[in-house]
């Protein structure tokens, strides 16, 4: 089973729980065993712009940035056709090693941080992000 959009490990816990008695009351044989958070995901705001090319070119190991266009197929069942569509993202993907983590992170100074296992690390991730930000910054 995969959980989604629960707001804390608990609920998430919970939810599973309620979920697994329902489909024992439905009469399938099912028991609750063997939760595990596999996936966290998390936002948060620097409160500033990010020169999103500075943070690249300062740590290009750990970033891919590619603000040019990206082309999207779209295939169109009934028909077979194949359409093109061309789209921005408007993000920077950062690969931190320790914790891993994913953060994605825009020019407005917003972030999307997916990848932990547990919630004690976003604390320690927030902050990084925000000592990692000793680059240039745009007004």
């Amino acid at each position: 089973m995969v959980m989604t959009g629960a707001k804390s490990e608990d609920n998430s816990c919970l939810a599973s729980r309620k979920y697994a008695h329902i489909l024992q009351k439905l009469g399938f044989d099912t028991k609750f065993s063997g939760f595990k958070i596999q996936n966290i995901v998390d936002t948060c705001d620097v409160k500033f712009h990010i020169h999103l090319e500075g943070l690249a070119y300062n740590h290009g190991q750990f970033c891919s940035y590619e603000p040019e266009v990206h082309t999207l197929s779209i295939i169109c069942t009934p028909c077979a056709n194949v359409n093109s569509l061309s789209q921005l993202f408007p993000g920077l993907i950062y690969h931190m090693i320790k914790p891993k983590v994913v953060l994605l992170i825009f020019v407005l100074g917003k972030m999307v941080l997916t990848g932990v296992k547990v919630t004690s690390c976003f604390l320690d991730t927030s902050l990084l992000a925000i000592a990692h930000t000793d680059i240039p910054i745009h007004m």
